[in-house]
Parts: C-alpha cells; sequence; structure tokens
C-alpha cells in the first residue's frame, strides 16, 4: 500500500478487506450540532471543500497487515474516518438505487465499500458490532440498538440519509468523488510490535484521544520495551493487553452510569494514589517497579482495569434493586465511586457491603447539612487504604459518621439543627421526604418505593418526583404574614413528596381543595388535616419527620 493514496485506491483492489480490531474502541463520532459533533463535520467539510482544490484530505491511516492473509488490514489508527466514509458510501448507494440508469456506478460502490465480488465483506466494525454494521449499513434491514456504539453507527447512518435526500444528483456526485479521491497517507506495518510503536508516539503528541486510549497506547509501548530489554518476542505480550482492552470496550459499551475517563479516575483513585491524574498516577505507580517486574505489573494493572469496568456494570444493575448503592449514586458518585469498586474487587458478600455501604450513605446524607463539606471528603481516602480488612473499614467508617472529617467539625449538631431548622426547600430534602415514605410503607406492608421510580430512571416526566409545599408558595386570594413566610412556608413539615404531574394539578390550590388521593403514604396521611393546615400541624409534622431523619441516620443502628 502506497505512502501516499487515496480512499478510492486502497479500497479498489478486489480482495482488500479492512477490519477493526477488538481491542480498539467501538464506533464513537457522533451526531450533533455542526460545531461540536464529528459526523456533521465530516459532512460540512465536503460541503465547504473548494471547486478550485482538487483534493479532500482525509488524513493519516494506519494499518497492521494479516500474517495470514496479505490481503487483509486491521485498522490501528483511523477507523472512526474510515467507518464514517463507509456509512457515508453506503448513504449515497441507497440514494442512487432509486436511479434505474445509475446501475453501474450502484454495483461500483456496493463491491467496493460493502461487499466485493468474492461476497467478502469489506469493511469490518468490531465483532460485537459487526453484525449490527452488515443489517444497517449493508443489508438496509432493522436490528436492536442497545449499545452506544450501535446508536451512534444508526444514528449517523439517518443524518447523512436525510441530508443526501436534500440535495440534487450532481452534488451526490461531487461528495461522492471527494470522498474516493481523498488524499490520505497511510503506514503499514508487519507486526503488533511496530504498530504499537508507531501508533504510540504518532497520537501522544496532541491528538484527541480518549485517556483510556492513552493509557492503552502507554501500555502496549512498555511492554513492548520490557520485551525488547529481555529480548523476547513482544506480540503475545502485546495480544495479551489487546485481549484485556477488548473486554473493556464490551463493558464500556453497556455502561451508562459513568463515561471511561470517569471510571479510569475512580480506579487509579481506588488503587494507586489520590492525587494527580490518571495517567500521573499510573506511570508514577509503573515508574516505581523493577525492570524485571514491570511487564508483571502492566498485565496485572489491565487485568484489574479490566475487572473494574465489569463491575461497574454491576453496580449499575444494582441501582434497581434495594441497595444503598443507588442511594451511593444519587448523593455522591465521585467521592462513593472509588469504595464500591474496592468493595466488589475484594468480593465482600453482598450483607456485609450493604452493611458498609449504609454507613457510607449516613456519612454523605448528613455532610449535606454539614457547613464546610464541600472540600472535604475522606471517603476516597479510606478506598485507597483498603485493604480487605472489613473491621478496620467499619470502624473508620462509624467514626466518620459520628464525627464527619474534621476533629472541629460538629457533625451530629449541624446535622441536627438543619433538620430542625424553618428553612428546608432545597433538593436534598427529596431524598429524605423519599426515605421517610419508605419507613411508613414498611409500617402498613406497602412495597418500598425503589430507586428507578423516585429518580425517574425510565424518563416519563410527569412522573418526575420532585417536592412540593403542601400549603402552596403563592395561594390564590391568600395573603400570609411575614412570620408564616419565615419560619412555616417552607419548614419541612410542610413539604411533601409530589410528582410533576400531581405538582402542576395541584397548582395554588389550598389543602383543602388538594387530593390526598395517592399511591405516597405520606400524602394520604395529610387527609385529616386538609381543612385545618396552620402553624402547629407543620410543626408537628417536622417533628416526627425529624424524629425518623435522626433515627435513620444514626450510625449507632
Amino acid at each position: 500500500m502506497d505512502y501516499k493514496s487515496t480512499i478510492s485506491d486502497i479500497f479498489s483492489p478486489r480482495k482488500n478487506t479492512f477490519a477493526v480490531p477488538n481491542y480498539q474502541r467501538a464506533y464513537s463520532w457522533e451526531v450533533g450540532s455542526d460545531e461540536d459533533k464529528q459526523v456533521p463535520q465530516f459532512l460540512t467539510d465536503l460541503k465547504e471543500h473548494p471547486l478550485n482544490v482538487p483534493q479532500y484530505h482525509l488524513g493519516h491511516f494506519l494499518f497492521e497487515q494479516d500474517k495470514h492473509d496479505r490481503n487483509r488490514f486491521w485498522i490501528i489508527d483511523g477507523q472512526q474516518r474510515m467507518t464514517t466514509a463507509v456509512i457515508f458510501m453506503s448513504c449515497i448507494y441507497r440514494r442512487l438505487t432509486d436511479e434505474p440508469e445509475m446501475e453501474k456506478v450502484t454495483a461500483n460502490i456496493y463491491n467496493e465499500y460493502l461487499i466485493n465480488t468474492d461476497d467478502k465483506q469489506k469493511f469490518e466494525t468490531v465483532n460485537y458490532d459487526n453484525n449490527f454494521f452488515i443489517n444497517i449499513i449493508i443489508e438496509n434491514r432493522s436490528d436492536t440498538t442497545d449499545t452506544k456504539s450501535r446508536n451512534r453507527i444508526i444514528e449517523a447512518e439517518q443524518y447523512f440519509r436525510k441530508e443526501i435526500s436534500k440535495v440534487d444528483i450532481d452534488t451526490i456526485f461531487h461528495w461522492k468523488q471527494l470522498v474516493e479521491n481523498a488524499k490520505i497517507t497511510t503506514d503499514t506495518v508487519d507486526d503488533k510490535a511496530e504498530a504499537t510503536q508507531i501508533f504510540t508516539f504518532q497520537n501522544d503528541r496532541g491528538k484527541d484521544l480518549t485517556n483510556l486510549e492513552k493509557l492503552k497506547a502507554f501500555l502496549m509501548l512498555q511492554v513492548y520495551l520490557s520485551c525488547k530489554t529481555a529480548e523476547t518476542d513482544p506480540n503475545a505480550a502485546i495480544n495479551y493487553i489487546e485481549k484485556e482492552f477488548e473486554s473493556i470496550y464490551r463493558s464500556l459499551e453497556k455502561i451508562e452510569i459513568a463515561n471511561e475517563n470517569q471510571i479510569l479516575s475512580y480506579h487509579t483513585t481506588a488503587f494507586l494514589a489520590l492525587s494527580g491524574t490518571a495517567m500521573e498516577r499510573v506511570k508514577i505507580a509503573f515508574n516505581k517497579q523493577i525492570e524485571s517486574n514491570q511487564q508483571k505489573w502492566i498485565k496485572d494493572f489491565a487485568v484489574n482495569l479490566k475487572e473494574s469496568f465489569e463491575y461497574t456494570l454491576s453496580i449499575q444493575a444494582k441501582r434497581k434493586e434495594k441497595s444503598y448503592i443507588a442511594d451511593l449514586l444519587y448523593l455522591d458518585t465521585p467521592n462513593s465511586f472509588p469504595l464500591l469498586l474496592k468493595l466488589y474487587h475484594f468480593q465482600i458478600s453482598n450483607p456485609e457491603r450493604e452493611g458498609l455501604l449504609k454507613l457510607v450513605e449516613i456519612i454523605l446524607f448528613k455532610l449535606k447539612y454539614t457547613s464546610g463539606n464541600y472540600y472535604t471528603n475522606y471517603l476516597p481516602n479510606r478506598a485507597l487504604s483498603f485493604k480487605g480488612d472489613i473491621q478496620d473499614l467499619k470502624n473508620k467508617l462509624i467514626y466518620d459518621a459520628k464525627n464527619g472529617f474534621k476533629h472541629y467539625w460538629n457533625f451530629e449538631h449541624d446535622f441536627t439543627r438543619y433538620l430542625e431548622g424553618d428553612n428546608h426547600y432545597f433538593s436534598l430534602t427529596r431524598y429524605l421526604l423519599w426515605k421517610y415514605e419508605n419507613k411508613l410503607r414498611e409500617e402498613v406492608r406497602e412495597p418500598a418505593m425503589l430507586y428507578p421510580e423516585f429518580a425517574n430512571l425510565y424518563g416519563t416526566a410527569k412522573f418526575e418526583n420532585t417536592i412540593d409545599h403542601w400549603t402552596p408558595q403563592n395561594p390564590y386570594e391568600v395573603e400570609y404574614k411575614e412570620e408564616f413566610n419565615q419560619k412555616y412556608l417552607h419548614n419541612i413539615g410542610n413539604m411533601v413528596l409530589s410528582t410533576r404531574g400531581r405538582n402542576a394539578s395541584d397548582s395554588n390550590n389550598l389543602p383543602s381543595n388538594r387530593s390526598t388521593e395517592s399511591v405516597l403514604i405520606s400524602r394520604q396521611k395529610l387527609e385529616p388535616f386538609k381543612s385545618k393546615w396552620e402553624k402547629v400541624e407543620i410543626k408537628n409534622r417536622q417533628k416526627e419527620i425529624v424524629d425518623f431523619a435522626l433515627d435513620y441516620w444514626n450510625p449507632d443502628k
């Protein structure tokens, strides 16, 4: 393959086929505004290409030539651009099949970019997306979009189809020629070791890689260098790292609660250090290894990182169950996640884990009511220092739940003072009222409201939980006295859990004109007070809720 070439030149040889190795990330280009998303920008570049400039530039591609099939090329760098180009050519193919006189043109596009005359696929994505790619891009049939990369593939296809349908045949041909004749440069190598070197030094110099991609390149390069020092074949060792990252990317496609850089940061916080970026932590830890242990350290790290991505999927699933994991993710994901990962890595049993997480939930909830907490959270420290001693961790968490993270904090007093105060009109009250609702349900043996319902994970706007003033802020034809506005209106005794739909229907009606028909036990309990809801009733309800809170968030229990 020539160093200077075009897309058409590398695809036109009948036997040439291209594939994305499974250790590479899946398709990640997105559709959005022209200013900040890659797929629309791809088309914008074609639209704005000057007519007096013959060639469009598509950049550099790095290929690893297959050892057994010399016409098969693994895409080490440039797969996002190549995937997008093939999707674009497929959309042009679909559009031109509607024109009978274009039969030769469409046959040529199909055989060069989709399926060759030997019935072989010309371009393949990572394995776990390839059948989807065939169905959507090549065969034009529907399929399940159950991963982020699959959603991106279909969004790109739909975007290009829509834009291509807006223009005439001459414009389509102009775009087609720009892509086919796009100037590219290529490097083709014969083994993983050389590909690793070129990819690392080409991409670690300011190109837009994610931290996870930079980490993969760093680890593969260090494996190569360690093998070179030991005068051993690096290909098997590099292949080992590739396989671990293949698993990482498979997990990543299903993870919704965090992105790859966040998980990498949580993992390195839990296992390596608190300060510095994730990459800095890795490099410092690696440089501390003696030369003979470096390759083992890299493999161990890759395996542990893979497990953290897999455990993230387990943590994600726990949101739909009765588990304190959902509470922690709601209250403070960044500070609680490293400890969650550590507990999973040490295979702590579910009952023991839930007991520890209840203590973490108490800490996080009480922190919200404590002055000076925003910049002080020692939960990451607890994660880093945890080596499997459950009792030691439990003792530390009990201390933190009682005293906070600083000796001069008045942790319990601040918590109680805020609860017994007069203003609770802020978002955390919704969480408190959710727990209060579940306490009432437990008393009458009703099923608890689980996190998916509370957080409206299913996305129905009218069922989204919110907080409402039982006697409204701006009632019809009533004006409150200043004392009531200051001490009772925003008091937790006057706050009720509600949904946006119910909140809208209640509007500014007084309690006497509001419906208490509801699945919420806390709302049903207000029925006897509809005709008389004043200062005494609000204070009595506040005391009931405060008593519940002090009991529920009591670490001694």
